[in-house]
C-alpha cells in the first residue's frame, strides 16, 4: 500500500512541474521606443526573468518622444531600486510571459 501511495505521489508530482517549456518576452536589442518594442523570442530553459533596461528619457520640454527600452529574456535579472535617484538605466524585471510589455516603471513583476 505504501509503495502504490508513493508512486501516486511521484506522479502527481511530475504531472505538476509542467512540460518544460521555456517562457516568451518581449525583446529588442538596440535601445527603440517603447511602443515600438514587440518583437517576441521564445527564452531558453536557463532564463528565468524578461528584462527591460530604460535607455533614455527625455528630459527637456516639451517631452514629445518616447522612452528608449532594451528588452530581453534573461537566466540573472537583478532590478534597480525604482526609488533610487540618479540611476543611468533602470533595470526592470518580471516573472510570466510576455510580462515585459509597456511602461517599466508600471511592471510589478507579480
Amino acid at each position: 500500500m505504501a509503495f502504490h501511495c508513493t508512486t501516486w505521489l511521484l506522479l502527481l508530482a511530475a504531472w505538476n512541474m509542467g512540460s518544460g517549456e521555456a517562457f516568451r518576452c518581449y525583446t529588442c536589442e538596440q535601445p527603440t521606443a517603447i511602443n515600438a518594442c514587440k518583437n517576441i523570442a521564445q527564452c531558453n530553459l536557463e532564463d528565468t526573468a524578461c528584462k527591460t533596461v530604460l535607455e533614455t528619457v527625455e528630459a527637456e520640454f516639451p517631452f514629445n518622444h518616447s522612452p528608449m527600452v532594451t528588452r530581453s529574456c534573461s537566466s540573472s535579472c537583478l532590478a534597480t531600486d525604482p526609488d533610487s535617484i540618479g540611476v543611468a538605466h533602470p533595470v526592470y524585471c518580471c516573472f510570466r510571459d510576455l510580462c515585459n510589455s509597456g511602461d517599466p516603471g508600471l511592471v510589478t513583476g507579480l
